[in-house]
């Protein structure tokens, strides 16, 4: 890291526009929370050291901050849809990953406005390390289009669920060897399976000659041009068989294991459990990650929904790989979900993405309800980015993003006040509230 520039290292430090002869902050300016780089200036005084932070000078302890970001993830606001950033660790030896990109501009607005604005004006390339697509339905996927043609990121790898969907009224659509908007289904009754996917981009683009859906097609034209420019390495499928991410992060393992989806073979081929119609069989199938960072573990599980939890805990049995610190509410809050997951989960947090004006009332009260029933804490954390957001005017939109720190042992979770006045920026929920016995 630049020797200008240190993190906070405390869950949240207070700021200040001056420090008086006894070392007392005076003023306070705003909370910056752990994570958040700073920029130190030329002046230190008993303790206390003067730092530019979020476009504001003012003065910060010397004991709260330090050399080592912790992991960060920023559950953006993209609406009725899911958008995720994460970091741990430095430009140097980090990653930057992004977790769906929801049907609308708004995370690569956030990106390019807020958090790589630096990189933006001064025309830095930004390093993705990891793309998930947990599905192909448009509010997951849509808003990444953006991202993946934008010259200023450079990405590693897109990782899928290999499902695509098809337009059978399109005149390419092979109506002799696919017979569902999803490509080939095979069996009867409940041993019905898809086994049309694709692990890889020469698998897609082979795709395309097949009446893929036009949404599907543009996104394609996206990672064919990252491939062609040199700013995308690979596009992997992930299911249930595939290696764990594992890194070393700040002296501590940092760790992604692909638990979803479960998969079969099929005649040679990659088969996918039916399940009731196509939206339940897209969805259910979605990439379900779980992150873990030193002691302290995460969930994503894009839109899962009853038989593909059903089909998960059958097939993990009496292993429970799901239950975490936080996790990431399945299907925007909807009423889609078995108890018996909701009790495999077991988080002291759970955080719903759903947004306005939309026929489907997410998040529905039995999800709130549950995602605090099913809960290891007395004090059960339940966050919602359409519930976080506001409206100061007509037109002007003051977002819901939901905002979780980590340093492997210490979880702190905030949302920004509707208001805010006299420095006092969050919403706050320290590491007490992420103990069994505060």
């Amino acid at each position: 890291m630049s020797k200008i520039f240190k993190v906070v290292t405390s869950l949240y430090a207070n700021t200040f526009a001056k420090v008086d002869a006894k070392g007392q902050g005076i003023s306070k300016v705003n909370t910056l929370l752990m994570g958040s780089f700073v920029k130190l200036l030329n002046q230190e005084i008993n303790g206390w050291q003067q730092i530019s932070a979020f476009s504001q000078e003012s003065w910060i302890r010397n004991t709260d901050i330090g050399e080592n970001p912790a992991l960060k993830c920023f559950y953006v606001d993209v609406g009725q849809g899911d958008g995720a950033l994460l970091e741990v660790g430095n430009d140097q030896d980090g990653l930057k990953i992004i977790i769906d990109g929801g049907p609308n501009d708004n995370l690569s607005r956030y990106l390019s406005n807020w958090q790589y604005k630096y990189y933006f004006k001064y025309n830095k390339k930004v390093h993705i390390d990891y793309i998930f697509v947990s599905h192909f339905d448009k509010d997951h996927y849509q808003g990444l289009i953006d991202i993946i043609n934008d010259d200023h990121y450079t990405i590693g790898t897109i990782y899928h669920n290999g499902i695509a969907k098809f337009n059978k009224e399109k005149e390419n659509y092979p109506k002799d060897k696919y017979n569902s908007a999803l490509g080939e289904i095979t069996g009867e009754g409940d041993a019905r399976y898809l086994v049309t996917s694709f692990d890889n981009v020469i698998d897609f683009r082979a795709l395309k000659e097949t009446g893929m859906q036009d949404l599907m097609q543009k996104f394609l034209s996206s990672v064919n041009n990252a491939f062609a420019s040199g700013r995308l390495g690979n596009f992997t499928r992930l299911d249930h068989t595939s290696p764990k991410i594992t890194k070393t992060i700040n002296n501590k393992e940092f760790r992604i294991e692909i638990l979803g989806p479960v998969t079969s073979i099929k005649d040679g081929k990659v088969a996918f459990k039916f399940f009731d119609d196509y939206s339940h069989t897209i969805n259910g199938h979605s990439l379900v990650l779980k992150i873990v960072y030193g002691n302290r573990s995460f969930l994503f599980g894009g839109d899962l929904n009853v038989p593909s939890e059903d089909h998960l805990l059958q097939h993990y049995g009496d292993e429970n790989p799901f239950e975490v610190d936080v996790a990431k509410s399945c299907h925007h809050g909807a009423s889609e979900f078995t108890l018996d997951f909701m009790e495999k989960l077991n988080p002291f947090a759970t955080v719903i993405s759903s947004g306005d004006n939309e026929t489907y009332s997410h998040p529905r009260a039995d999800a709130i309800g549950c995602a605090g029933k099913y809960s290891k804490s007395l004090r059960p954390l339940v966050f919602s980015t359409e519930l976080a957001r506001s409206y100061a005017s007509s037109d002007k939109i003051r977002y819901g993003m939901i905002n979780l720190r980590c340093d492997g042992e210490r979880i702190i979770m905030a949302q920004m006040k509707e208001v805010i006045s006299d420095g006092k920026v969050w919403d706050l929920y320290d590491h007490n509230f992420f103990e069994t016995n505060p």
